[in-house]
């Protein structure tokens, strides 16, 4: 009886993150025409030939071209049925589990599928075909569902083609298929540097050394003859020689904390482990932890990228078996609750906020010895 009334919380939190997501997408993409939104998912190539991110605008384009229905529209209704179907198997995977409370503090950490109460704007992004892709892999490796390895690959490609940050989540798809597929150790390794890795180094190597800059000389005035005018030019006005260290010293503090967000997610999630008697792989974290790394230094969206890190890990959890549970991990469950309502993480430059208070003493205690530190040195 636990489990299930727990089930139907969970299903409301889904609903709720799912509305929150189709109207920022409606905000963003339809009524603002945000060029940080609607601007990267019409990166085509159409207006000056083969470039990153242009795969999905080529097809929006061509699309407009046949039927003269407004670019921005076929993007709302794709990504309407995207996050449809995302939260529709998201309910389908967790309903069939035992949960427990410590699953809602899962699902409600600020740094995973929670920070779409705290930062609704990380809806919308392209992100979410990714994540939609991993979820179906993952599903049916569950279910016993045999996927070629020519289809995996494809899907690599196609996800790299669509925004070349799923190359550096690519050991989420290597650990799941390592770890939900049967075999020889020697064997799903030779599968995976085959069908996945050599596939997503050899696309990465080909956008970067032939692909073209996101924005052409004609890109806004082919929108414009497209019947678009960008509400805020975005992506098309981004400058590829952007002093982005310059920019991380602006914002020093806001960056810092990010750790401190990285931290606490870890320890949540270590905990949701330990309640369980769960093994964490050590060896999967380093790797992927270095895959990361480039990311963090050429983008400034931290917190979009953290973000993915912790949706992923949660969707793999659902996977994993679960222990019953009891009063004292009910208790350290509505513990984290509650603590995950009184923090934030931010898409960008703001790592960690809390109530006014203790978010004001944790600025002077920073203040204080990142100073004292700088005298030293």
């Amino acid at each position: 009886m636990k489990s299930k009334i727990i089930n139907y919380i969970i299903g409301i939190i889904f609903l709720i993150y799912y509305c929150i997501s189709i109207q920022n997408t409606y905000l963003q993409i339809v009524t603002y025409k945000n060029g940080w939104y609607l601007g990267e998912w019409i990166i085509n190539y159409q207006d000056g030939g083969f470039k990153r991110r242009g795969l999905f605008g080529t097809i929006f384009i061509f699309l407009n071209e046949i039927t003269h229905i407004p670019i921005e529209y076929f993007v709302f209704s794709f990504l309407f049925v995207i996050y449809t179907v995302f939260f529709f198997l998201l309910v389908k995977l967790f309903w069939k589990n035992s949960n427990s409370l410590m699953t809602i503090a899962i699902l409600l950490l600020p740094s995973a599928f929670g920070m779409l109460l705290k930062d609704p704007t990380i809806a919308a992004k392209k992100d979410i075909f990714f994540m939609l892709l991993y979820l179906i892999y993952f599903m049916s490796l569950k279910s016993k569902i045999m996927i070629k390895d020519l289809v995996i690959t494809v899907l690599i490609i196609v996800s790299i083609l669509n925004h070349e940050v799923s190359f550096f989540y690519l050991p989420f798809v290597a650990f799941t298929y390592f770890i939900k597929n049967e075999g020889t150790t020697i064997d799903k390794l030779k599968k995976i540097f085959i069908s996945q890795i050599i596939p997503a180094v050899l696309i990465m190597g080909i956008l970067y050394k032939f692909g073209m800059d996101i924005k052409t000389n004609n890109s806004i005035t082919f929108l414009k003859a497209h019947g678009l005018q960008l509400g805020q030019l975005g992506i098309y006005e981004y400058d590829p020689n952007f002093d982005i260290l310059n920019f991380y010293k602006e914002h020093i503090y806001g960056y810092q904390t990010y750790s401190i967000s990285l931290l606490i997610s870890l320890i949540i999630f270590g905990i949701y482990y330990k309640f369980n008697g769960l093994k964490i792989n050590f060896r999967f974290i380093i790797v992927q932890a270095l895959f990361l790394i480039p990311l963090f230094f050429i983008a400034y969206d931290w917190g979009r990228w953290i973000n993915i890190l912790f949706s992923l890990l949660t969707i793999y959890i659902a996977g994993e078996k679960t222990l019953a549970s009891n009063t004292k991990k009910d208790i350290v469950a509505l513990i984290l609750i509650a603590f995950n309502f009184s923090w934030s993480m931010m898409v960008l430059h703001q790592g960690f906020l809390t109530f006014p208070a203790l978010d004001s003493l944790i600025k002077r205690a920073y203040y204080f010895i990142f100073y004292k530190i700088q005298k030293v040195f």
